[in-house]
Protein backbone atom coordinates (compact mmCIF):
# COMPACT_ATOMS: atom_id res chain seq x y z
CA UNK A 1 0.00 0.00 0.00
CA UNK A 2 1.29 3.47 -0.90
CA UNK A 3 2.34 5.91 1.78
CA UNK A 4 1.78 9.65 1.64
CA UNK A 5 5.53 10.23 1.24
CA UNK A 6 5.55 8.09 -1.93
CA UNK A 7 2.95 10.32 -3.55
CA UNK A 8 4.70 13.68 -3.19
CA UNK A 9 6.54 13.53 -6.54
CA UNK A 10 3.53 12.24 -8.52
CA UNK A 11 1.30 14.94 -7.00
CA UNK A 12 3.86 17.67 -7.70
CA UNK A 13 4.21 16.38 -11.27
CA UNK A 14 0.50 16.52 -12.09
CA UNK A 15 0.18 19.96 -10.53
CA UNK A 16 3.23 21.23 -12.42
CA UNK A 17 1.87 19.92 -15.72
CA UNK A 18 -1.46 21.68 -15.18
CA UNK A 19 -1.73 24.93 -17.15
CA UNK A 20 -2.66 26.86 -14.01
CA UNK A 21 -0.56 24.85 -11.55
CA UNK A 22 -3.74 24.07 -9.62
CA UNK A 23 -6.19 21.16 -9.69
CA UNK A 24 -9.13 19.94 -7.69
CA UNK A 25 -8.40 17.13 -5.28
CA UNK A 26 -10.52 14.85 -7.48
CA UNK A 27 -8.41 15.72 -10.54
CA UNK A 28 -5.19 15.10 -8.60
CA UNK A 29 -6.48 11.71 -7.43
CA UNK A 30 -7.45 10.59 -10.92
CA UNK A 31 -4.25 11.80 -12.59
CA UNK A 32 -1.95 10.34 -9.94
CA UNK A 33 -3.76 6.98 -10.01
CA UNK A 34 -3.31 6.84 -13.80
CA UNK A 35 0.48 7.30 -13.47
CA UNK A 36 1.59 5.06 -10.64
CA UNK A 37 1.64 1.31 -10.18
CA UNK A 38 -1.15 0.42 -7.79
CA UNK A 39 -1.24 -2.66 -5.61
CA UNK A 40 -4.27 -4.75 -4.78
CA UNK A 41 -4.26 -3.12 -1.33
CA UNK A 42 -4.24 0.36 -2.87
CA UNK A 43 -7.40 -0.49 -4.79
CA UNK A 44 -9.34 -2.02 -1.91
CA UNK A 45 -12.55 -0.15 -1.19
CA UNK A 46 -12.85 1.57 2.15
CA UNK A 47 -15.56 0.45 4.52
CA UNK A 48 -18.52 2.83 4.51
CA UNK A 49 -16.91 5.01 1.79
CA UNK A 50 -17.30 5.07 -1.96
CA UNK A 51 -13.59 5.22 -2.73
CA UNK A 52 -10.40 3.23 -2.37
CA UNK A 53 -7.43 3.26 -0.01
CA UNK A 54 -5.28 5.14 -2.53
CA UNK A 55 -7.95 7.86 -2.77
CA UNK A 56 -7.81 8.25 1.00
CA UNK A 57 -4.00 8.43 1.05
CA UNK A 58 -4.01 11.17 -1.60
CA UNK A 59 -6.69 13.12 0.30
CA UNK A 60 -4.68 12.70 3.50
CA UNK A 61 -1.85 14.75 2.00
CA UNK A 62 -4.13 17.77 2.30
CA UNK A 63 -5.72 16.70 5.59
CA UNK A 64 -2.30 16.31 7.21
CA UNK A 65 -0.99 19.61 5.82
CA UNK A 66 0.24 20.83 9.21
CA UNK A 67 2.40 17.76 9.87
CA UNK A 68 6.15 18.39 9.49
CA UNK A 69 7.47 16.77 6.32
CA UNK A 70 4.12 17.05 4.54
CA UNK A 71 4.44 18.85 1.15
CA UNK A 72 1.97 21.51 2.31
CA UNK A 73 3.87 22.24 5.53
CA UNK A 74 7.15 22.25 3.58
CA UNK A 75 5.78 24.91 1.21
CA UNK A 76 5.75 22.73 -1.92
CA UNK A 77 1.97 22.77 -2.33
CA UNK A 78 -0.63 25.25 -1.14
CA UNK A 79 -4.22 24.53 -0.26
CA UNK A 80 -7.02 25.84 -2.44
CA UNK A 81 -10.76 25.41 -1.89
CA UNK A 82 -11.50 21.81 -2.93
CA UNK A 83 -7.98 21.47 -4.36
CA UNK A 84 -4.32 22.35 -4.31
CA UNK A 85 -1.66 24.26 -6.25
CA UNK A 86 2.07 23.88 -6.72
CA UNK A 87 4.26 26.68 -5.35
CA UNK A 88 7.48 28.11 -6.79
CA UNK A 89 9.35 26.02 -4.22
CA UNK A 90 7.41 22.94 -5.36
CA UNK A 91 8.37 23.58 -8.98
CA UNK A 92 12.04 23.80 -8.01
CA UNK A 93 11.78 20.61 -5.94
Amino acid sequence: MKKESELVIPVLSVLNESSSGALSTREVRELVKSRIALTVDDLKPLKSRSDTRIDQVIRNLKCHRNVPGNPFSEGLIESRPRGMAITKKGKRY
